[in-house]
C-alpha cells in the first residue's frame, strides 16, 4: 500500500530497520526527508500481522520514476512480498502518467536481477565501481510502463 505521511510516520522505525542494514543507513535518511517534506518520494509497504515486512521507495520526475530501494524481511523472502510491491508500484505508475521506471542494482545481486528481469526490466548499462563496501558495479535497468488516462 502507498503510505501517506501519517502511516509513514507510524511505521518509519520498522521500515528503516528493514532497509538500513542493506542500504548502509540510507533508508532512515530517505524516510526522515520524506516525513519532513524535504523529498517528494513515495513509499509503498507490505504488511504481515500489522507489521511492515517490505517496502519500496520510488522517486518521480515528470513522466519517469526511479526505484531507490526495495527490501523485504529476510525471513519472509520468496513469499511474493517483493512481487506484490512491484505490482502495486506498476499500477500506481500507470495511473499517474509514469512512462518509464529506472533502477540500479548490485551486479552480484542475482536474485534481484532475476526478479527485475521477470517484471520486464531490461539492462541499459553498467556503472563501474559504483557501490562501496565492497566496491562493485551497478547494473542499470529500465522498464516502459503502459500509461492509463
Amino acid at each position: 500500500m502507498l503510505l501517506d505521511f501519517g502511516l509513514l510516520s507510524k511505521f518509519a522505525a520498522e521500515i528503516s530497520a528493514l532497509g538500513d542494514a542493506d542500504f548502509h543507513g540510507e533508508t532512515s535518511l530517505f524516510i526522515e526527508d520524506i516525513i519532513n517534506k524535504n523529498a517528494d518520494h513515495k513509499v509503498f509497504a507490505a504488511f504481515h500481522e500489522e507489521k511492515a515486512v517490505g517496502f519500496l521507495i520510488l522517486s518521480t520526475v515528470l513522466d519517469e520514476a526511479e526505484i531507490l530501494e526495495v527490501a523485504v524481511s529476510e525471513n519472509l523472502r520468496r513469499n511474493g512480498i517483493g512481487s506484490e510491491l512491484m505490482t502495486e508500484v506498476f499500477g500506481w505508475c500507470e495511473k499517474n502518467g509514469i512512462a518509464q521506471i529506472f533502477l540500479e542494482v548490485r551486479e552480484s545481486n542475482l536474485p534481484a536481477l532475476n526478479c527485475y528481469g521477470k517484471f520486464g526490466f531490461v539492462e541499459n548499462g553498467v556503472r563501474k565501481n559504483y557501490y562501496r563496501n565492497p566496491s562493485e558495479n551497478a547494473v542499470l535497468m529500465s522498464k516502459k510502463v503502459s500509461v492509463v488516462f
